[in-house]
Order: C-alpha cells, then sequence, then structure tokens
C-alpha cells in the first residue's frame, strides 16, 4: 500500500497524542468518524483508507464500546463500533487508557474545584 498524506495523518494520530487530543478524544481506538473530524475528509474515505490500512498490518481493528450521537434519539448513546488502534503502538495505548481511566475522578475533582474557584462557587 502506497505511502500518502492521509496515512500519514492517521497514523500521527493513532500514535501521537497530546493533552489535548486526549481532552477532546480521549485515548485510542479512534473510530473513523473521530479519526475525520481530526484530520478531515469525509468519514466513508476515511473509513475505506483505515480499513485498508488494518488489511496491510498498521493498523489494528477492535470492536469498541462508545457513545455515538444519533439523530433518532437526538442524543448520544452507546454503541458497539469498529474502532483502530496503531499496530506500533496499541499496548502502550491501551496501559494509557488505563492510566486515563484511573485518573478520571482526580481530574474530575480538580475541574470542579477549578470551576468553583473561577465562579467563586461554594461546593457542599
Amino acid at each position: 500500500m502506497r505511502d500518502t498524506a492521509r496515512k500519514r495523518a492517521i497514523l500521527k494520530m493513532l500514535e501521537v497524542q497530546t493533552e489535548r487530543d486526549r481532552l477532546e478524544y480521549g485515548i485510542p481506538p479512534y473510530t473513523a468518524t473521530t479519526i475525520a473530524e481530526e484530520i478531515g475528509g469525509s468519514v466513508q474515505s476515511i473509513a475505506r483508507t483505515l480499513r485498508g490500512m488494518a488489511k496491510d498490518g498498521q493498523l489494528i481493528a477492535v470492536r469498541d464500546r462508545q457513545e455515538v450521537w444519533n439523530a433518532i434519539a437526538d442524543g448520544h448513546i452507546e454503541m458497539t463500533v469498529t474502532a483502530y488502534y496503531s499496530a506500533r503502538t496499541m499496548e502502550h495505548d491501551m496501559a494509557a487508557a488505563k492510566l486515563w481511566a484511573d485518573g478520571a475522578d482526580e481530574r474530575q475533582r480538580l475541574a470542579l474545584e477549578g470551576f468553583s474557584q473561577a465562579f467563586g462557587m461554594v461546593r457542599q
């Protein structure tokens, strides 16, 4: 499979997450929709590229439970989706996801504390 700017952008998104990325999208695996939102392009075209990259061994496709927007429900619902890891960083990403989840309560506490201080709210 030939190397393209889109494939390099996909690998970069899956392999190099900044703190901003983690806050915005969480930790991989990412769906075609999430990747398309970040790097641009149609979801269908990105999904086709992702399937090809998985077939070539660059990515690992997994079934994952994620909240997705549902227009009929007019809200987010949890569904099983196909999501992707980089084959090079999958183990690291899974460990990072566990650490991220383990620290969620502390991040939430700090955010609430900061919000309360910024707006002069008293926590009960």
